[in-house]
């Protein structure tokens, strides 16, 4: 007995299920993705670092500085590895003298009274050296760049610089002071 292709219905499984089949591929095909991801982006194996192309750092091509393997860092001959940033001290640890290099009287004592609002202890007002002009500018001694930081943040200045090892703003700086505010016009 022949059948009748146009008689021919397609049977279908019991229970309406006809969209489990393209969901259990979207499925497979998620996780081959995800696997193949995983696999192809490799194992953190070895890492270049290139050098930043400064002034002054020997290279201007911005060869290769120095490699990571597993998070041990290889510097190159001649050179040494950078050390992570210091977390900055505590406010109260920070010695903090405010000077004042503009013609507004009381601005320095206003501008400690902010910084021990802040929680800066003990801060130390006074006048700027004359001839001190410019913008105003958070100076640190050595070493003390990270309390530096903290106080040109907390305080909205924008340029952090070392103190000068002599001359007028050296001499001014009181000697207990790590870090120097010198409050400019500018």
């Amino acid at each position: 007995m022949a059948t009748d292709p146009d008689s021919v219905t397609e049977q279908r499984p019991p229970g309406g299920h006809a969209w489990a089949r393209p969901a259990a591929l979207v499925v497979a095909c998620l996780i081959i993705g995800f696997v193949g991801g995983w696999v192809l982006r490799g194992d953190d194996g070895p890492t270049t670092v290139l050098e930043a192309n400064t002034p002054g750092s020997g290279s201007g091509s911005g060869a290769a500085a120095g490699t990571t393997t597993k998070g041990t860092t290889t510097a190159p001959a001649g050179t040494t590895a950078a050390e992570a940033p210091a977390a900055p001290p505590d406010r109260a640890d920070v010695g903090l003298a405010v000077l004042n290099g503009t013609d507004t009287a009381g601005l320095a004592g206003d501008t400690a009274a902010q910084a021990e609002s802040f929680g800066y202890e003990g801060v130390t007002a006074g006048n700027a050296p004359p001839g001190t002009t410019g913008p105003s500018v958070v100076y640190f001694r050595a070493g003390e760049r990270p309390a530096a930081e903290r106080v040109a943040t907390d305080l909205e200045f924008d340029q952090v610089r070392q103190l000068p090892g002599s001359g007028p703003l050296s001499e001014a700086a009181p000697e207990g002071a790590q870090v120097v505010v010198v409050l400019g016009p500018g």
